[in-house]
């Protein structure tokens, strides 16, 4: 468990990568040339031989292959009676975050090397799928379909939602129950977002409102006041769990980050957010005031600034203020105008100069599209854009290009999988799609 929680926060995964890399092919970020950190993908002369991409895929397959390795061995220990009745809780809680991990892992490797989940892209090649056997070294594999690879995502999320329910108390635990572990708080939250993705909007919400209770502190709605603004514009930075917090990457002055830190690539390695990011704050935005300038010229964020040192600090991968906008945009699809206005005022009232829901868009295509730029304004540097806007079909423009179609894009398998010769298919063509300057 605690080899696949490391591998989750590794710096190959979400612990800098897969986090950072969709704001760098997106239109919200900008590499340094100086230092060539991320300067590759926000200028889109990566290769499918890039380090980067390898190494989110390997890690990817590890937190596959391990977690699926040890849901077996609990089981084989469940069914041969070594496990002890006094222990069976502890070994089901076990079960329920791996297979919520798996299912975390999973939906980041789809998204970046498969096309996004649309009823036109169901039927095209998803990822190489890991159900109950780990692939012999060297066996011959192909990639399952996109709904394949959502298909296995959502069995992982009800599999870890059952184990949870084996466990009992001992899933709902002080322990278990916080945003450092993968437990039911942030597999709702998984779920909001995989089911978003897939379109369920009922089933999105439902999840993302769990997800909220279970946080325990207010509902997300436009009279919601946890956390203050105050809270927010000084919570960035912390190694301390947040009023924010559904699931986040646990960090200490002991992982000695250093040049793998996400604050180091936006500090020393000097990535920038792009202008046209930072034009969409309005001048009262509360956001706004975690802006600074760059080391290397340009403006930076602060959101990853270590408060006690420097490169330290959390990382969140599942925020309250996610399931907001969520359950906004379900409600929006679904017509339902003043309950998306009033889940969507949660975050918009950031910007002071927004007070209540009569200052939001009253349809649905203007509310889908503020949400859209909410999402941007409110998870800058967070790596969120790459996924939603290939979620959302927005054309994509950033300082140095200008509507891209950026859900025919996806990212290439890894050339060093290609040439095992064990029969995963490449991309084809993906490099056609990319945008032009």
């Amino acid at each position: 468990m605690n080899g696949i929680y490391y591998r989750v926060g590794h710096y190959a995964f979400l612990g800098n990568y897969a986090t950072t890399v969709g704001d760098f092919c997106s239109g919200m970020s900008t590499g340094s040339a100086s230092s060539g950190h991320m300067y590759s993908y926000s200028a889109f002369t990566f290769t499918s031989t890039s380090a980067e991409l390898e190494d989110m895929w390997n890690i990817g397959y590890k937190i596959l292959a391990g977690s699926t390795e040890s849901i077996n061995a609990a089981n084989e220990m469940l069914a041969n009676g070594t496990i002890l009745e006094s222990e069976k809780a502890t070994t089901y809680n076990y079960i329920g975050q791996f297979h919520a991990l798996k299912a975390l892992a999973g939906y980041y490797l789809v998204n970046l090397y498969a096309l996004p989940y649309s009823e036109s892209n169901k039927s095209q090649p998803g990822i190489i799928i890991i159900d109950k056997e780990v692939p012999e070294a060297f066996a011959t594999v192909s990639r399952g379909t996109v709904e394949d690879t959502y298909t296995q995502i959502t069995k992982d999320i009800q599999s870890a939602e059952d184990a949870f329910a084996q466990a009992g108390e001992e899933a709902t635990s002080s322990t278990y129950s916080s945003a450092y572990y993968m437990g039911m708080m942030g597999l709702q939250a998984l779920k909001a977002r995989v089911y978003l993705s897939m379109g369920d909007y009922n089933a999105a919400e439902t999840a993302a409102k769990t997800a909220i209770t279970l946080k325990g502190n207010g509902d997300g709605t436009g009279t919601d006041a946890v956390p203050s603004d105050e809270t927010y514009t000084s919570m960035w930075g912390d190694v301390v769990a947040t009023e924010e917090d559904l699931f986040t990457i646990k960090k200490s002055e002991d992982d000695n980050l250093s040049a793998n830190s996400i604050n180091t690539l936006y500090g020393s390695y000097y990535a920038t957010v792009q202008n046209n990011v930072i034009n969409k704050f309005g001048k009262n935005d509360i956001r706004a005031s975690l802006f600074t300038a760059g080391a290397g010229g340009g403006t930076t964020t602060t959101k990853f600034l270590g408060k006690s040192a420097a490169a330290v600090c959390n990382i969140p991968v599942f925020r309250k203020s996610e399931m907001s906008l969520i359950i906004a945009e379900c409600e929006a699809r679904n017509g339902n105008i003043s309950e998306a206005q009033n889940y969507l005022l949660f975050t918009a009232k950031r910007n002071r100069d927004i007070k209540s829901t009569s200052d939001l868009p009253s349809n649905t295509a203007d509310l889908l599209s503020f949400i859209s730029e909410e999402r941007i304004r409110e998870f800058v540097a967070e790596g969120h854009r790459f996924y939603d806007a290939r979620r959302m079909g927005d054309l994509v423009s950033g300082d140095n290009f200008q509507n891209w179609d950026i859900q025919k894009f996806v990212f290439p398998i890894p050339e060093s999988e290609i040439n095992t010769g064990t029969g995963c298919q490449q991309n084809e063509n993906w490099s056609d799609n990319l945008p032009v300057f």
